[in-house]
């Protein structure tokens, strides 16, 4: 379908989605079935668009080539690999073999994410092809052959910054990959893992939760721009999502340790999902500080968390060979940290460089919205010399996230992690489908500054269709950072105007009122 016509399509969509909620609050009882019918008809209608109406990634084909390069490889050969030279090792067999990419000039070095030429890439060739065995070598080789067969861009591919799983990840995905032959049934079977996992994650949620929290859930979860095109068809990458949902899931039916450990492989996995349990944490310290006593369920989660996260760090580490394979996976984190902007971003850091770096007139002539470019992208910006400055900005967005984690649950606290990701981290796009939780955190909240987010988050994405078409030079990533920054102030502005009477009671540093004493007769 017309790129144009989809987001006009999910622009719709979301519209009624919002009015559905406002209903919703101002009817309570009336047309209840009708209702839970129109919600059942806009997600069913939201998961469609997120498929590309079916289209899937083009007549009904699932299999991304491009992923399946950088996933099913890196797992088959996390030994020979590592985190750094599957490019190098591609170039190295397809001058043996296909000679697919004899025009090939530069690629990128992942250690670094420099574009560097072919010859420098392979200088250190001897070292990476003495880490084949002759057989294995010649297997790789196989497994080349047959992944160029069936797809192009070749040029393009070797530019991507590479795998960014962990060797948790590949805990699971190396198995797979060996047992599973690279041929055009299987790419379909790998393909499929995910859309599997994330049939089970759903189906537990809305058992868990009711038919109307999911609905809303599962409606902002698909609602997500590009995530589908990005990441469907890969292998194993929602791994850490679907850990995430069954970790809500377990949390609500209040079987803590099974909830900690399925927290605790996600965060193996993924490592951003700590800040999950960050929420959770600062939400437990008011808790014990109000009950001078730590729960028992925090502990069960504590331990289950510990006990799979240490689990999957060793057992990996046994898998490959030594603790080089984390070791590479920090490198591998920390060059991300520090890479330029590239449009699929989205985060807190380029918010602020662009604030900072910015003269008056440029902000008012273009606004925070429409800037004539990305200053993060600029090669004399560097966040490394406004590292102290950004700190005490990261501070400030965090202190707004605890504010709105003062009247939360735990299970809604959890829910609110990506905001701490979004001010801490850099993350793709693609990851956004994780708002999802949030919105399930919002509409499990009666009071209304939450519900007025959940309107909020339903606006941003409106919008996000909407700038896509604006012609602005791919800086929707960067936009939609500004409207989610604001989304974050506002939120907490309101939820603060609620709370500021109780704080000291929610946070225990009070006694909560006593209850009034009953008149005399």
């Amino acid at each position: 379908m017309n790129h144009f016509i989809a987001g006009i399509i999910k622009i719709i969509l979301l519209e009624a989605s919002l009015g559905l909620l406002l209903i919703d609050r101002l009817v309570d009882v009336k047309w209840e079935k009708h209702r839970r019918w129109a919600a059942r008809g806009l997600a069913a209608l939201m998961v469609l668009a997120w498929g590309n109406f079916g289209g899937l990634r083009g007549n009904f084909g699932l299999v991304h080539q491009w992923e399946q390069f950088h996933f099913y490889l890196g797992a088959k050969y996390q030994v020979e690999l590592g985190s750094f030279d599957l490019y190098k090792a591609a170039i190295m067999a397809d001058r043996e073999s296909t000679h697919v990419l004899d025009n090939l000039k530069e690629t990128r070095e992942i250690s670094t994410f420099e574009v560097v030429p072919v010859a420098k890439a392979l200088e250190d060739a001897p070292r990476i092809r003495a880490k084949f065995s002759d057989a294995r070598w010649a297997e790789f080789k196989d497994d080349w052959r047959r992944m160029v067969s069936t797809a192009g861009g070749w040029e393009r591919i070797l530019m991507d910054h590479g795998n960014s799983n962990s060797p948790a990840w590949a805990l699971i995905a190396h198995p797979i990959a060996e047992l599973l032959p690279l041929t055009p049934f299987n790419q379909t079977l790998i393909g499929l893992i995910d859309m599997i996992l994330m049939g089970i994650m759903w189906f537990f949620i809305f058992k868990t939760f009711g038919e109307r929290p999911a609905l809303v859930a599962l409606f902002l979860w698909a609602a997500m721009p590009i995530v589908f095109d990005y990441l469907s068809g890969s292998f194993l990458r929602w791994d850490w999502i679907f850990c995430l949902g069954m970790a809500l899931c377990f949390m609500k039916k209040e079987k803590w340790a099974t909830a900690g450990a399925f927290f605790g492989f996600a965060v193996a996995t993924k490592l951003f999902p700590l800040y999950f349990g960050v929420c959770l944490g600062i939400r437990a310290l008011f808790v014990i500080q109000r009950e001078k006593k730590i729960p028992a369920r925090y502990k069960r989660f504590f331990v289950g968390t510990v006990a799979t996260g240490l689990a999957a760090v060793l057992l990996s580490a046994a898998m490959f060979g030594g603790f080089w394979v984390w070791k590479e996976y920090k490198q591998r984190i920390d060059v991300a940290r520090v890479e330029k902007f590239y449009s699929i971003q989205y985060s807190l850091q380029t918010v602020y460089l662009q604030v900072t770096n910015s003269s008056a007139e440029e902000l008012v002539k273009g606004g925070l919205l429409f800037p004539g470019e990305i200053k993060q992208a600029l090669p004399a910006v560097d966040i490394q010399n406004q590292s102290a400055g950004f700190f005490l900005a990261k501070l400030l967005f965090t202190l707004m996230v605890v504010v709105l984690l003062l009247r939360a649950d735990d299970v809604q606290a959890f829910t609110l992690g990506p905001l701490l990701v979004f001010v801490w981290l850099t993350v793709n796009m693609y990851y956004w489908n994780m708002l999802g939780f949030v919105a399930l955190g919002l509409f499990l909240r009666k009071d209304r500054p939450p519900l007025g987010a959940l309107l909020g988050l339903h606006a941003i994405f409106m919008f996000y269709y909407l700038y896509q078409h604006l012609n602005r030079g791919f800086s929707e990533g960067y936009a939609i950072a500004v409207c989610l920054a604001a989304w974050i102030a506002t939120f907490a502005f309101f939820e603060w105007r609620a709370v500021k009477g109780r704080v000291g009671e929610l946070i225990g540093l009070t006694p909560p009122p006593a209850a009034p004493k009953p008149a005399k007769s």
